[in-house]
This record gives C-alpha cells, sequence and structure tokens, in this order.
C-alpha cells in the first residue's frame, strides 16, 4: 500500500510534467518581431507583436477609431533610443518607451509613453506621456501583416514608416549625429596608441572636412596623422582640407605627394596603383 508521502511526491511529479507538456512554444498568431535600425551613430529599435488582415476590415472596425491601440498585438509594443532624439521637432531622452496610437479616418495621435511594463494597453495613463503628435495618414501598397520600418535613413535624420492594410503614417526622427562623434573622435584620440594614431587623426580630420566643421583643426590632426606615418591616402586628404581652406599651391602639393607615395607603394607588391586618375582629377579641381 502507497504511503501518504508517495503520493504526493507521485502527485507532484506528475504536475511537474504536465506543466512541461503544456509550456511547449507554438506558432503564435501575431508573431513578435524586433526592428533595429542605426541612424548616424544613434539606434532605434522596435519590438512589437504583428497581427495580420486576414480578410478583415481592419481600421475603424478591428482597430475601432477614436480609442487608445496598443500599435500591434499582444504586449504593448516598445520603442527604444539609445540617444536623445527628435521626433517631429519635439525632443524624446534616450530610453524604452511605449508606443501608442489612436488612429483616426483623417488624423491619427501617436503617444510615446513611459510605462514598458503593460499588457497591450491595459495600463495606459496620459500622465505618463512623454511625446504626443498629430499625423495624417496615408494610403499606400496594402500590407497583410502590420509592419515597422525605417525610410529616407541619411546621417542626421530618418523617417519610421507604421503600415498595415493599406494605411501608413510616417514620423521623422532627428539625431544629434555631430555630438555623437565630436564625443568618440575624443575619446579615440585620448586612446590612441603609436599603432593607430595616425588612422585616428586622419579619420577625425576627414569627418571635420566632410562636415564643413573647423578647418584649422582638420589641418592640425591631419599632419599629426602624417607626422606618425606618411601614407598616400592621408595625403590626398590633406589636399582636400587645403583646397577648401583655399591654398590650392599646398593643395596640389600633397596631392603629388600622394601619387608619389602611392606608386611607390603599388610597385613593392607588384601591383598598379589604381588611384592616380583619381587624384589627378583632384589637382585638376585644385588648379
Amino acid at each position: 500500500m502507497k504511503t501518504l508521502k508517495t503520493i504526493v511526491i507521485l502527485t507532484f511529479c506528475t504536475l511537474l510534467s504536465s506543466n512541461a507538456l503544456f509550456a511547449q512554444e507554438l506558432p503564435q498568431p501575431s508573431p513578435s518581431a524586433e526592428v533595429k535600425q542605426r541612424i548616424g551613430l544613434t539606434d532605434v529599435t522596435i519590438n512589437y507583436s504583428r497581427p495580420s488582415v486576414k480578410g478583415r476590415e481592419i481600421f475603424g472596425k478591428l482597430v475601432p477609431f477614436g480609442e487608445i491601440w496598443r500599435t500591434g498585438a499582444n504586449a504593448n509594443t516598445l520603442i527604444t533610443f539609445s540617444d536623445d532624439v527628435k521626433i517631429n521637432g519635439t525632443a524624446v531622452k534616450a530610453g524604452t518607451y511605449s508606443f501608442f496610437t489612436i488612429p483616426g479616418k483623417t488624423e491619427w495621435k501617436v503617444i510615446i509613453n513611459s510605462l514598458t511594463d503593460g499588457w497591450g494597453d491595459g495600463k495606459y495613463d496620459e500622465k505618463n506621456n512623454v511625446f504626443t503628435a498629430i499625423v495624417k495618414p496615408g494610403k499606400g501598397i496594402f500590407q497583410e501583416s502590420m509592419r515597422f520600418t525605417f525610410e529616407k535613413l541619411q546621417p542626421t535624420h530618418g523617417s519610421l514608416v507604421l503600415a498595415w492594410a493599406e494605411v501608413y503614417i510616417e514620423l521623422k526622427i532627428d539625431v544629434d549625429v555631430d555630438k555623437k562623434a565630436l564625443q568618440n573622435i575624443e575619446k579615440a584620440m585620448a586612446e590612441a596608441t603609436d599603432k593607430n594614431k595616425a588612422g585616428v587623426y586622419r579619420n577625425a580630420a576627414k569627418y571635420y572636412l566632410d562636415n564643413k566643421l573647423d578647418l584649422e583643426k582638420a589641418l592640425t590632426w591631419i599632419n599629426e596623422s602624417i607626422a606618425a606615418q606618411e601614407y598616400w591616402y592621408t595625403y590626398w586628404v590633406k589636399g582636400d582640407i587645403q583646397h577648401t581652406k583655399g591654398d590650392n599651391t599646398g593643395a596640389i602639393a600633397s596631392a603629388k605627394k600622394a601619387i608619389e607615395l602611392g606608386e611607390a607603394g603599388a610597385k613593392e607588391s607588384g601591383k598598379p596603383f589604381g588611384y592616380k586618375e583619381k587624384i589627378e582629377a583632384s589637382i585638376t579641381t585644385y588648379k
């Protein structure tokens, strides 16, 4: 005859087996998704679940007009910014937020809310809103499954697009790429070694040149790069800096030095110097 202790143990084991059986992973009607995009030097990540149309009328029916919507399915949709950004011109601090919307026939209200542990829209409270904007929906290519994408990407901005069925909305995200880049430059220079100093200072000088920042500083840095290691490309960058500063004589001399070093290096490797014509075209521009 089984003892009470034996019965309890057997019952417990049965429960564990049952829980393991029912905890199995199965396909979801609205599968989870993650979209991550770098804009400039800022990462924007969206975690959401993707419902599908399945022949239903979506906006105004399945998703009512004028009511708060989790903007997806299952848990509330989350959006994360690695740095401070501006959304449609409004500042939003770095962090993770819920992404809610209130759809309408002619306009949508987009809401970014500091609550992140809700399910759906169950814990939505407008006092936690950190951003709201009214946007006009557009008509686009039919999307069976709801999706977020990033479009119109530039170093300083990009667009976040939400599309489902035939409707889409768009938000502009601006990032302060120069601030982050300058911080990275300062950090890289502070940590530079004899081995990588030439590249670090050249990259910094090129960034200042390309973004029309302090050209005197760019020239100082490119000279420090050359002092650390003479390289044909570094002299070409120096020529561009000198030309932009109005020193075309110096620019031509630097470009010719670039060709000289490039051809010498190519001769050692037994390969032709493939950038000679491009540098000569720069010299023509300098003249």
